[in-house]
C-alpha cells in the first residue's frame, strides 16, 4: 500500500536531507540506542550505514524515500545506504524511548563473511534494504523484542542476537518496499556521485583530523566553494564546524581508550593549540578533557565491576 500526499517529495528535494554521522563505538559490529521523541536527530536524514528502526508503542507517519504512510506500534522497517528517512508523530509534545536505532556498516560486514559467513545475509537483504522494507504481521512484534532485548544486552554477547534479528527479518513472511523504484532509479543517478565526494572527504578527515577545507576538497577535485555547498547541503554542517566536532571525537576516543597525554592528544586530534582544544572541547561535551578521561575511567570500572561478581548475567 502507497499513500500519495498532498505534497509529494520530489526527489531533488531530497537532497535537503542531512547526513547523520554514526560512529560505531569500539570494535562493535552495530550501534544500537533508544531515541526521545522530539528529538534533534529525528529528522529527514540519510547515512551510508544500514538501520533498522522499531518503534514499540507510538503513531504517527513514517517517510522512506518517495514512501509516506501511517505507522502504529510494533512498526519496524529496514532502510539501506543513504536512503532517506524520518518518522514523524504530529503534535506530541514528548514520547520518551519512542525509537529503537539498529546501525550498521553492511558494506564492511559482508566484506568479512569469510570468516563470519553468517553475515551472508546481508547479501540477501540488499535489494530490499535499498527501497527500504516493513515487516508486518505478528513477525515485526517478535523481531522488535529481539531488538529491546539486544539494547538491554549492551556489549554481552549481542553479535549472535544482532544477526538472528537480520535472519528473522529475511524469513518474515509479511513483507512490503516502501520506496518506489523510479525513486530510487533517478535518486542513485543524481546523488550518486555527490555522495562518493562528500562520503571520500568525510574519510580524509577522519584520517587526517586536522586537514583544511581547500586541501579536501582538492583531493576530492573539487573548487572550495563548489565543495562547501556540498559539504553542507549533505551533511547539514559547514565544514569546520563538522571538522570540529570530528576532532572531538578522535579526542574523547584516546581519552577514554589510551594513556596518552593530554598534550599529545591534542596534536593527534589535529587542533593546533592546547587552548583551542580545551575550548572547542568543553564546547562539545560540557567537560574539560581531563575532567571527560576521569568519567570515562569511572564509567568503565563500573561496567567491569559487575563481572567480578557472581551474579554474572547471561
Amino acid at each position: 500500500m502507497r499513500i500519495a500526499s498532498d505534497f509529494p517529495l520530489s526527489v531533488s528535494e531530497t537532497f535537503t536531507a542531512t547526513r547523520e554521522q554514526i560512529v560505531l563505538p569500539g570494535s562493535s559490529s552495530y550501534l544500537i540506542r533508544r531515541d526521545h521523541y522530539p528529538n534533534p536527530i529525528c529528522i529527514w536524514n540519510y547515512h551510508p550505514e544500514w538501520e533498522i528502526h522499531f518503534i514499540p508503542d507510538a503513531h504517527g507517519f513514517a517517510y522512506v524515500g518517495d514512501y509516506i504512510g501511517p505507522f502504529k506500534p510494533g512498526h519496524l522497517v529496514l532502510a539501506g545506504t543513504n536512503l532517506p528517512h524520518n518518522w514523524i508523530t504530529p503534535g506530541a509534545p514528548d514520547l520518551p524511548g519512542r525509537d529503537m536505532v539498529l546501525q550498521f556498516d553492511a558494506d564492511a560486514l559482508m566484506g568479512v563473511r569469510a570468516v563470519c559467513p553468517e553475515f551472508e545475509v546481508l547479501h540477501r537483504l540488499r535489494s530490499f534494504a535499498e527501497r527500504g522494507i516493513e515487516i508486518l504481521g505478528p513477525e515485526a512484534h517478535e523481531i522488535g523484542s529481539k531488538i529491546l532485548a539486544l539494547h538491554e544486552r549492551k556489549d554481552r554477547a549481542g553479535l549472535g542476537l544482532f544477526i538472528e534479528i537480520l535472519n528473522a527479518i529475511e524469513d518474515a513472511p509479511q513483507k512490503r518496499l516502501l520506496a518506489s523504484e523510479h525513486f530510487i532509479s533517478v535518486y542513485n543517478q543524481l546523488s550518486d556521485r555527490r555522495h562518493r565526494r562528500i562520503d571520500q572527504a568525510i574519510q580524509i578527515m577522519q584520517s587526517n583530523p586536522g586537514a583544511q577545507m581547500h586541501e579536501v576538497a582538492a583531493e576530492v577535485d573539487l573548487e572550495p566553494s563548489a565543495f562547501s555547498r556540498a559539504f553542507r547541503r549533505l551533511t547539514g554542517m559547514n565544514f569546520s564546524d563538522y571538522s570540529r566536532s570530528l576532532r572531538v571525537w578522535r579526542a574523547r576516543t584516546l581519552l577514554s581508550e589510551s594513556e596518552m597525554p593530554i598534550t599529545d592528544i591534542c596534536f593527534e586530534a589535529g587542533f593546533n593549540n592546547l587552548s583551542n582544544f580545551n575550548r572547542y572541547f568543553r564546547m562539545e561535551t560540557g567537560l574539560t578533557p581531563r575532567a571527560y578521561r576521569k568519567a570515562a575511567r569511572i564509567r568503565a570500572k563500573s561496567v567491569i565491576a559487575p563481572q567480578s561478581s557472581h551474579s554474572i548475567r547471561p
